[in-house]
């Protein structure tokens, strides 16, 4: 690993110290490049979503044998955010390595943002070989009368998104992001690396989260919300148009 910074931005970080809010859209929020990432020999094929690997009762990092290619990666995540004073004890680790396979994730969409319960932002580490992450330079405007319970937060997202707006990450280097981030994975079919390392204020209550022998979690039974979610109505979903971009049309799948 070769650092590029350990300080992240003073925005960064403040934001990270006030509870998720749809304000935060008003400001652009772009990714902070923080070290490069070793390539690894081969891509195994491997995916693995959102598996615990510390709690707050863990003591410590519970790392299975199949994620030690990415032990020092976690390691130098978890510095960074103690240098910075994050201290978000569960910590989420996704792999997506081999044939791409996602259907939604080439739609612009957000990590880690749910107001079920008030809580702190999460930060998220994210690496990917090519084609690398895109992400959107810009803010967004999302209507006082938005319910996040209700409405789609990311068919909103992608209704504004613009050509104009994207720009896209460097191949294998790691970049902080917060949940006000708008990226997507570019269109691609073929063999691709993706990582992610998440530092999250509380535990992520989804069933569909991949197990840890070393770390069991209990089971919650619980609904996507995102299943039972609707467009905002002043959208004419599926089919709406981002009015400052006219050539990107908006599908309706929702990014996981």
């Amino acid at each position: 690993m070769k650092p590029i910074r350990s300080r992240l931005p003073n925005h960064f970080i403040r934001r990270a110290t006030e509870n998720l809010s749809l304000d935060g859209y008003w400001v652009r929020s772009d990714p902070v490049p923080v070290f490069h990432c070793i390539h690894p020999p081969e891509f195994r094929d491997q995916y693995i979503l959102r598996m615990a690997v510390r709690t707050p009762e863990s003591g410590g990092f519970r790392i299975p044998h199949e994620l030690n290619w990415l032990r020092p990666a976690i390691y130098a995540c978890d510095g960074i955010q103690k240098q910075n004073g994050l201290p978000n004890q569960y910590v989420y680790v996704t792999v997506r390595s081999g044939e791409v396979l996602s259907q939604t994730d080439d739609d612009w969409h957000v990590d880690g943002f749910s107001m079920r319960v008030p809580h702190l932002p999460e930060q998220n580490y994210i690496c990917a070989s090519s084609p690398a992450t895109e992400w959107q330079a810009k803010s967004f405007d999302v209507p006082d009368d938005f319910d996040p319970m209700r409405h789609n937060l990311h068919w909103l997202l992608q209704e504004q998104a613009g050509d104009d707006a994207t720009r896209q990450c460097d191949p294998f280097v790691a970049y902080a992001i917060d949940p006000y981030c708008v990226h997507r994975r570019p269109q691609f079919n073929g063999r691709r690396l993706f990582w992610r390392v998440s530092f999250v204020a509380i535990a992520i209550e989804d069933d569909t989260c991949t197990p840890n022998p070393l770390l069991p979690m209990p089971r919650y039974g619980r609904r996507d919300i995102r299943e039972s979610l609707v467009g905002y109505p002043l959208t004419q979903y599926p089919t709406a148009v981002d009015n400052r971009s006219p050539q990107t049309e908006v599908r309706s799948s929702v990014s996981p």
